[in-house]
């Protein structure tokens, strides 16, 4: 493996995730620069590695395949997955509530950061609330989910179209041709279809226009 993580994190590769999360949290409390002045440059390097490990270990399903294959993570994968991400989130609580900074992290994470208009400097520690510690703020609107977690898929358009029958054909069901963009398909209504039902063509665009997505029969009985 070009990098042992076990390692980096100090856990054995039998550790539980509850284990390697908490390894995690107690070595990025004592490698926070504010924690190690005069070596503040060390103390990024240290943090840097830890989040790379932990950007993989945290994740069962990294950890999986990093176990088998060896292969590595980048740093900014700590924001791509839910288990490493809300990891990294309580430990922005830490931070917070021992009074540390978070302006460092714009270093840390400089490559994930870029061209996301994105500074961790925003971060702020909130006013404490009895019996509840300092509370950990976020400005306004900013979720690191939304930020950092991978893009979802755009759905595929659909398009519609509507078909009016009569009652016996409702009941007997039939078959009908739609033609779109030149393109024939054969559409088959099922026997016994209520008015306002819709028949799915599941990725019929594909046919028809070349690219994906489902035509939508609205079934109209007369």
């Amino acid at each position: 493996m070009a990098k042992d993580y076990y390692q980096v994190l100090g856990v054995p590769k039998n550790a539980s995730q509850e284990h390697i999360k908490k390894a995690y949290r107690k070595l990025a409390m004592q490698y926070h620069p504010d924690r190690n002045p005069g070596k503040e440059q060390w103390a990024n390097d240290k943090f840097k590695a830890i989040n790379e490990a932990f950007s993989v270990l945290g994740d069962p399903q990294k950890r999986q395949q990093y176990d088998q294959f060896g292969t590595v993570g980048e740093i900014g994968d700590i924001f791509g997955s839910p288990f490493t991400r809300t990891t990294f989130e309580d430990l922005m609580k830490d931070f917070g509530g021992s009074g540390l900074g978070f302006d460092f992290l714009d270093n840390i994470f400089g490559d994930a950061l870029r061209g996301r208009g994105f500074s961790f400097r925003t971060y702020r520690r909130g006013s404490s609330r009895p019996g509840r510690g300092i509370r950990f703020e976020a400005p306004e609107g900013i979720n690191l989910e939304e930020i950092f977690g991978r893009p979802k898929p755009r759905p595929h358009p659909e398009v519609q179209y509507e078909i009016v029958i009569t009652r016996q054909q409702a009941a007997q069901g039939l078959e009908k041709d739609l033609v779109r963009k030149g393109r024939k398909i054969r559409v088959k209504i099922p026997a016994g279809v209520k008015h306002g039902s819709r028949v799915r063509l599941r990725n019929a665009r594909q046919l028809t226009d070349g690219q994906p997505g489902d035509i939508i029969i609205v079934v109209k009985v007369k």
